[in-house]
């Protein structure tokens, strides 16, 4: 072979391996982690199965990943995979089932945003609703959402089919939520709507009772579905007291269609209507006045519904059963279904009420009884009932009057009617009342006897003395009898001056004779007030006349408190020594800090409360105020020398001053030099009542002293200066004198 022809073959060969290179280039893939392949099936081993998705190499998926399919896979098979790692040393990792997720997440995706169903399996129940299955993804299908109605059966649909709606969709959370109840709604809704076309008002048709309540039941028609309305008002034209007692569920019941609300998809249904209403000629079959039988349909506090015919009723009130009997409540006398003859006493047929009565079919008793009687008649009766207000006492047959219970004695003493009366007990009354209008007849019994309180304000005037016994206790005070039931009262706090009861049986018995005093007597009340201590005279007045107020006396300290301590002047007579009046220059916090009880103590009475029955004493008034004695001596602003007792860590200082009083210097008038037992001027400022110290001042006696100082220093130099001026003049005073002399002497000798 020649040369050249050896190089047109290398250059023919190179050429076509660069062109398979370019073709092999062009048709490749990348392979990019997390896309979708269509890959074929090239090889299977026992771990994984290999797919040419036209990339450089084969990808591998793991044989468990094909599990779940029909069929096992086969050489050749198209599948869709997903690249899952594509590493170093080109190994390409796929996944069937991440790519058939990325694909259902898609499909759930587009089905959401354009409101589409999706088919899902419901594959188990959890906590809530039922956990379900759609093109792989794991979905949420709540309990509530499941069916129409509230579902506790919810295991009834595992492992079925069912069209879903996606409520709630997030990819990024691998959240899904399906809901079956809009469809079902929809789907219940277009059949509602084909019904309401159908159906008209005044059909009549066969419904099952589905449901009961207060106001009435709901009726399924239509084969089961659709619900109406059948109200307690149009059950019956009679009253219907409960719908249990006319309908139970599962009752097949005839209905008639009164009324269609298509907008609100309601239905009114009707039993009544059915049969025409009683009330249309009621005014032909039940006059008024005329007397019918019925049959007690209802029993309540107010009265009996008596049944008339089918679907008519009157009321028979409580008061219309019997003229004679005093009749509480209807169960007394019937019961219901009785047979019962009533008579028409008025009807209001808009309202559909008819009034009846059992009484009026017979005579009224009542009318004679107050021809018969009157006002101030004594008759006899029998004791027929006994009540807390009062007994009720039958004087003929049928007819009872009242004796209330304030009627039965002239004592004031009973509390109950059975104290005095017992049942069919035979009795003389007078009648003290009667109300035909109302059938009332009052009685009484006290009154067939004389009033014991008649004359008794002249037997027993006020101040008089009046001997009674005991016959009732109590802790407020004690019933005295003075005479035959007239009682008066003895009050607790009238048992003695001097001492203190808790009860009336601390000093007096039952059945006891004493002697009291008549305070106060009303007869019309039938009220009089007796007192024990008033037979002698109050110790307190006594006392009082004997220690006026300024006199001394000395008593026992017999109970102290927080604000001062009693002292005991006489058996029963205590004075009050208030806190405050104890010391003139010691604050006294408590009295026990003085005293205790028991102690003697001299004290001077300081005022009497006749009225409050009220001493004050005082101990501090024995002797001179000495604030006032030192305040006479050293008035404010006026400077005092007195020694300092104790300088305190708050920088005041405690002073003895004269008179036995006590000072403080407060911190902001001391001065740095003052220390415990040294004697300073001090300037008096005030007087603490509080306190009972008088406040002085260090700085400004100092400073007072110190100008006083200064003043008397300027004087003596003003003085000096004075006569330092005048002393020239007095020198040539003294020179003029002495030549005035020296000129007479000469004058002298020269005559």
């Amino acid at each position: 072979m020649s040369l050249e022809t050896k190089k047109e073959e290398e250059f023919g060969m190179e050429e076509s391996m660069a062109d398979f290179e370019n073709l092999w280039s062009v048709d490749l893939v990348t392979a990019e982690e997390g896309k979708i392949y269509r890959g074929t099936i090239v090889r299977i081993d026992s771990r994984d199965v290999y797919l040419d998705i036209n990339a450089k190499n084969e990808g591998m998926v793991p044989v468990g990943e094909f599990a779940n399919d029909p069929l096992p896979p086969a050489l050749g098979q198209e599948v869709e995979v997903m690249v899952v790692e594509n590493r170093e040393d080109s190994t390409i990792v796929l996944s069937k089932t991440k790519a058939q997720a990325a694909r259902a997440w898609e499909v759930a995706a587009t089905a959401y945003d354009a409101g589409k169903t999706v088919k899902a399996r419901v594959v188990g129940k959890v906590k809530g609703g039922l956990n379900a299955e759609c093109h792989g993804l794991k979905a949420f299908v709540p309990g509530s959402l499941m069916s129409l109605h509230q579902e506790y059966d919810l295991e009834k649909y595992i492992g079925q089919d069912y069209e879903f709606k996606i409520i709630e969709f997030n990819r990024r959370r691998r959240n899904m939520v399906l809901s079956r109840k809009e469809l079902l709604q929809e789907e219940r809704r277009k059949n509602i709507e084909h019904i309401f076309e159908t159906l008209q008002e005044g059909y009549i048709c066969e419904g099952i009772v589905k449901n009961i309540t207060d106001y009435g039941a709901f009726v399924s028609i239509v084969d089961g579905q659709i619900d109406g309305l059948l109200h307690k008002a149009d059950m019956s034209w009679a009253h219907v007291r409960s719908v249990n007692s006319l309908l139970k569920l599962g009752d097949r019941i005839q209905v008639k269609i009164l009324g269609i609300d298509r907008e609100k998809e309601k239905i009114s249904l009707g039993v009544k209507q059915l049969t025409s209403d009683p009330w249309v000629d009621i005014e032909e079959r039940f006059q008024v006045g005329s007397v019918h039988e019925g049959f007690v349909k209802n029993i309540t506090h107010f009265g009996v519904f008596v049944e008339l015919a089918d679907g008519v009723e009157g009321l028979v009130h409580v008061s219309d059963i019997s003229w004679t009997q005093r009749v509480k409540h209807p169960e007394e006398v019937l019961k219901i279904g009785d047979p019962v003859k009533c008579k028409i006493l008025s009807f209001e047929k808009d309202s559909r009420k008819i009034a009846l009565g059992i009484k009026q079919t017979e005579e009224d008793p009542w009318e004679k009884v107050f021809d018969r009687y009157t006002v101030g008649d004594t008759v006899k009766g029998f004791v027929r009932n006994i009540t807390d207000f009062g007994v009720f006492v039958e004087v003929e047959s049928g007819i009872q009057g009242l004796i209330h219970i304030s009627d039965l004695s002239w004592s004031n003493k009973v509390t109950h009617p059975k104290q005095v009366v017992t049942i069919d007990q035979e009795l003389t009354v007078k009648v003290i009342g009667m109300d035909a209008e109302n059938k009332k007849i009052a009685l009484s019994l006290k009154e067939v006897t004389t009033d014991p309180w008649t004359g008794v304000e002249q037997a027993f005037p006020a101040g008089s003395i009046v001997e009674g016994t005991v016959t009732g206790l109590t802790n407020f005070g004690a019933f005295i009898e003075i005479a035959e039931n007239v009682e008066g009262m003895v009050h607790i706090s009238d048992f003695s001056w001097t001492e203190h009861f808790e009860n009336a049986s601390d000093l007096l018995k039952v059945g006891q004779k004493i002697q009291c005093k008549v305070m106060e007597i009303d007869a019309n009340v039938r009220k009089i007030s007796l007192g024990l201590k008033q037979l002698t005279e109050e110790p307190f007045v006594q006392v009082a006349k004997a220690f006026p107020v300024g006199s001394v006396l000395e008593g026992k300290i017999s109970n102290i408190t927080n604000f001062g301590a009693f002292v005991e002047i006489k058996d029963g007579v205590d004075g009050l020594l208030h806190v405050s009046d104890i010391s003139w220059t010691e604050r006294v916090e408590h009295p026990s800090d003085k005293f205790k009880v028991a102690d003697m103590v001299k004290v001077k009475v300081l005022a009497i409360d006749f009225d409050a029955r009220k001493i004050s004493l005082g101990l501090k008034q024995l002797s001179d105020d000495p604030i006032e004695r030192f305040f006479s001596k050293h008035p404010a602003k006026s400077i005092v020398k007195a020694s300092i007792k104790e300088v305190l860590s708050d920088g005041s200082a405690t002073v003895s001053l004269p008179e036995g009083v006590e000072g403080v210097i407060p911190a902001k008038q001391m001065v740095k030099e003052i220390t415990a037992g040294q004697e300073v001027d001090l300037k008096v400022l005030e007087f603490h009542p509080r306190e009972l110290k008088v406040h002085l001042s260090a700085r400004q006696a100092q400073r007072d002293l110190e100008r006083t100082d200064v003043e008397e220093y300027n004087r003596s130099v003003e003085k000096k200066a004075t006569e330092a001026e005048s002393r020239p003049v007095a020198d040539q005073l003294a020179n003029l004198k002495a030549e005035l002399e020296r000129e007479e002497k000469e004058k002298a000798k020269k005559k």
